[in-house]
């Protein structure tokens, strides 16, 4: 083993061990306790090698993506600190800047007087537990034959075939070489459950982790993430495939079944900083807040502006870091609260509403606009009698946004494998563009449902094979060559939440060449150039300093 993996292999020990709760810890008040800098690290941008895995710095590296001081750890010097007062320290959060701990109101006070803190949230108190909500699902009365390029999808065609994944499959993209992480309350028997054999004898489970109990055992918990896994994983000939039956998958605890508090949003951004240091490429969370066991942490419709909730924030932080991040919309479709729930409100994620099997929105799937007025969901997928595994070990129906986000997280994972050369932010933006009602969206159902087999032949391409553009990082000008048959041109700009910040029509010198001004006010950061020629539509990622 090598010295880089040795070190980075130690990191994520470090804090897999510092995660260890005692036994009566759950029952206290936890708080987020975020640092004012991190100065006094071990660690450099320099040398990510020591707290990213090869994996996670391939991925910046292939979209120009920078590494900076929001990928250090946390200071180990404040860290120290803070453990010499708390109960415990249950994980750090690089992105955030701090650590979620248990503290007495004794403790609570001493770590307000550090120089170093910032800020101290409660994030958790103890509560009566809320009862678990039970998934309604129906067991397959019959197995139907579906048969496409020799895979017998059984009753789970419809669901693959209504976005034309099956024929990305039968042209060999089932999501080998793809990270998945899947973002969930437990998996309760996937270690056992025959849906998953292939993935097993494989090597495709590449591993799990629990940020809610360290100590538990993830595979006996909670069993909605066996059945979100089986919607892209799951593979039982003529019953279930999955949208990525050939990925692979990292299994992480984040949601805690028995209760709904904030602390839930900490874990989700603990899970997604994991996947991030682990390589993953694409992140599936099935998982959406609202309103909690304790009132004055819910949110509020103006709070859905993808700019404010914990785990919203750290959605957009993952997904800065190259990777795409599918969430569901959520399923209060006819509830007083029926817009989508956090971080579905997020401008960087792929956010996935529900539609039946003739392709009309389920009922309960929820609905936008976000309260600064974007349209939400993004896509919809089917999940309504979606066709799933069930922990108890057999196949069945059942509904919920909580299964249109895997089926789309998996078919996102078969596009990448065919266009390995687009960035996370282009591949969404090819799934946007491929789905039904991409000239039309709406609030109910977003763009529409995508086409991915129209999507894996789009001339939509990475433009870095036929257009260059430099300097890159830039300033105040960029340089476009656009090719001699490349004109006329349509540039339009983007921030990375759709924004758009300039659009011209361009004409070349006669060599091919185009020159753009760019106001030196604007913010720093990375923004999407959308060039549009003869009908065909080019992506380049350009980084402002």
């Amino acid at each position: 083993m090598n010295t880089s993996l040795l070190k980075f292999l130690s990191f994520i020990l470090l804090f897999a061990t510092a995660s260890i709760l005692p036994v009566n810890v759950s029952a206290q008040a936890k708080y987020f306790i975020g640092f004012t800098d991190k100065q006094n690290s071990t660690y450099s941008v320099d040398k990510p090698n020591e707290f990213l895995s090869a994996r996670a710095i391939e991925r910046r590296q292939k979209q120009g993506i920078a590494i900076t001081t929001d990928d250090l750890p946390v200071s180990s010097t404040y860290i120290n600190q803070v453990a010499q007062i708390a109960t415990t320290i249950h994980y750090p959060l690089r992105w955030f800047n701090g650590v979620v701990a248990t503290l007495t109101p004794q403790q609570l006070t001493a770590i307000q007087e550090l120089s170093f803190v910032k800020s101290v949230t409660k994030v958790f108190e103890p509560t009566k537990s809320s009862t678990d909500e039970e998934t309604d699902w129906q067991p397959l009365n019959q197995s139907d034959k579906n048969t496409f390029a020799n895979l017998n999808y059984g009753a789970s065609y419809t669901q693959v075939a209504m976005m034309n994944g099956h024929i990305l499959h039968g042209n060999g993209y089932l999501g080998d070489g793809m990270v998945i992480a899947v973002l969930d309350a437990g998996f309760l028997n996937a270690n056992t459950h025959s849906a998953f054999d292939s993935l097993w004898q494989r090597g495709r489970i590449l591993g799990a982790r629990d940020f809610v109990n360290p100590q538990s055992d993830i595979y006996k918990e909670h069993y909605h993430g066996t059945m979100v896994l089986s919607a892209m994983g799951g593979y039982i000939d003529g019953q279930l495939i999955g949208t990525a039956p050939r990925a692979n998958y990292w299994l992480i605890r984040t949601e805690d079944a028995a209760t709904e508090q904030i602390i839930e949003e900490y874990n989700w951004a603990a899970g997604a900083e994991f996947a991030d240091s682990v390589g993953a490429d694409i992140i599936n969370s099935s998982l959406g807040y609202t309103t909690f066991d304790v009132a004055s942490q819910n949110h509020t419709y103006q709070d859905l502006n993808g700019n404010t909730a914990p785990v919203t924030l750290a959605a957009n932080m993952a997904a800065s870091k190259g990777m795409v991040v599918v969430v569901s919309a959520g399923n209060d479709g006819n509830a007083p609260w029926h817009y989508i729930s956090v971080p579905a409100d997020s401008p960087n994620v792929l956010t996935v509403g529900a539609v039946d099997n003739k392709r009309v929105k389920a009922d309960f799937s929820s609905f936008g606009p976000t309260a600064d007025g974007r349209i939400k969901p993004d896509v919809c997928a089917m999940g309504k009698g979606t066709v799933l595994a069930i922990a108890t070990g057999t196949t069945g129906t059942s509904n919920g946004t909580s299964f249109s986000s895997p089926l789309m997280a998996g078919m996102v994972a078969c596009l990448w494998q065919a266009k390995p050369s687009l960035t996370a932010q282009q591949i969404v933006e090819l799934v946007k563009s491929s789905s039904s009602s991409y000239a039309s969206p709406n609030n109910n159902t977003g763009y529409g449902i995508p086409d991915f087999a129209q999507a894996s032949t789009s001339s939509i391409t990475d433009a870095r094979n036929s257009i260059e553009l430099w300097p890159n990082p830039f300033t105040s000008k960029i340089n476009i060559l656009l090719g001699k048959s490349f004109i006329p041109a349509n540039i339009s700009i983007f921030t990375t939440n759709g924004q758009l910040i300039l659009t011209m029509n361009a004409f070349s010198d006669g060599t091919g060449h185009v020159e753009i001004n760019i106001s030196e006010e604007l913010p720093k950061g990375i923004y999407l150039l959308s060039i549009d020629i003869s009908g065909s539509r080019y992506y380049v990622t350009g980084i402002k300093q």
